[in-house]
């Protein structure tokens, strides 16, 4: 599937419940979790539909069952019509207070940013078991958490980027191995230049 960049009008729209479980959401889910799969340079962790130009309240994500970055074997897991139960107070920038994660996305790419999280979130999501939707809650914390929420955000019409421009934060491009820090009013105009058209 190609994944859709900014400013394609599709990443600005809420996406729709999923309502019917039928061949079409089934082919759609297994490409979906291919794509990702698949993807590399940079690799993703997660997908939302609305990404691939479809807007349905799916996601994605491709992380190790413990939920901790780089530990253990990932694995592919789908979200459907997921919605937040519960958030913890505290946001953070990642583990380390020193080194924020910069988190980046498919549907941006080459840009990366530091992104307030919730460190915290409960989800109510429904998996696919024998072609049936079946509703269950979780709870993730840390390095899962912010996979969530950025997944999270995709069906809300949110991005990244948009952190950057509500909380004054920095955005960096890619060049080469090394970040380079995009001056404020290039964070502006590259925000706003995210906003569809």
């Amino acid at each position: 599937m190609k994944i859709i960049t900014i400013p394609h009008n599709t990443l600005r729209q809420v996406a729709l419940p999923v309502t019917t479980v039928d061949k079409k959401l089934l082919m759609f889910l297994d490409q979906l979790g291919d794509t990702l799969w698949k993807k590399d340079n940079p690799r993703g962790v997660g997908l939302a539909a609305p990404q691939v130009n479809e807007s349905l309240r799916v996601f994605t994500t491709l992380l190790p069952e413990s939920g901790v970055r780089g530990e253990g074997e990932p694995l592919l897991r789908f979200f459907i019509n997921p919605t937040m139960e519960d958030v913890s107070e505290e946001l953070t920038f990642g583990e380390n207070p020193d080194e924020p994660i910069l988190e980046g996305c498919l549907s941006i790419p080459s840009i990366y940013g530091p992104v307030p999280r919730h460190q915290t979130v409960k989800v109510a999501f429904s998996e696919l078991i024998e072609n049936e939707l079946r509703t269950k809650t979780e709870t993730f914390s840390g390095y899962a958490a912010r996979v969530m929420q950025h997944e999270y955000d995709h069906l809300d019409g949110r991005l990244f980027v948009d952190y950057s421009a509500e909380f004054d934060l920095p955005l960096y491009k890619e060049n080469g191995k090394k970040m380079d820090e995009m001056s404020s009013e290039m964070v502006k105009a590259f925000y706003y230049q995210s906003l569809a058209k």
